[in-house]
């Protein structure tokens, strides 16, 4: 185990995008999500290691639209399907944003990624 010199960011789907995911999802799926389940489809973007709060909301703020198009991207890539509205409000309304200031590695194995 090992803390690693990352600042974590992580955003959860609340109300609004739960019933957008629940109006895009396929018919089978129908209502089967919850917010409570959304809790698994957030993602974690770890920054450089950041000392005020204040960096990083405004690292958010200046990314909004990048993070607002990758939790879609996550549920559907069909962009037609996707809020038209995608402003910071929005973004605000629509997920749960959670600045974890240590991060810790507990893997023993290398981290591993892929550049998007």
């Amino acid at each position: 185990m090992r803390v690693i010199n990352r600042t974590a960011v992580t955003i959860v789907g609340v109300k609004p995008y739960v019933e957008w995911t629940q109006r895009c999802d396929a018919d089978v799926n129908k209502g089967v999500l919850s917010v409570a389940r959304t809790v698994l489809y957030g993602t974690a973007y770890l920054l450089p290691e950041l000392d005020h709060e204040e960096d990083l909301r405004e690292w958010v703020e200046d990314n909004y639209v990048s993070l607002f198009e990758w939790q879609l991207s996550t549920w559907t890539e069909d962009e037609s399907l996707w809020p038209p509205v995608r402003d910071l409000k929005t973004f605000k309304a629509w997920f749960r944003v959670e600045i974890q200031a240590t991060v810790v590695d507990v893997a023993d194995d290398d981290i591993e990624g892929e550049e998007l």
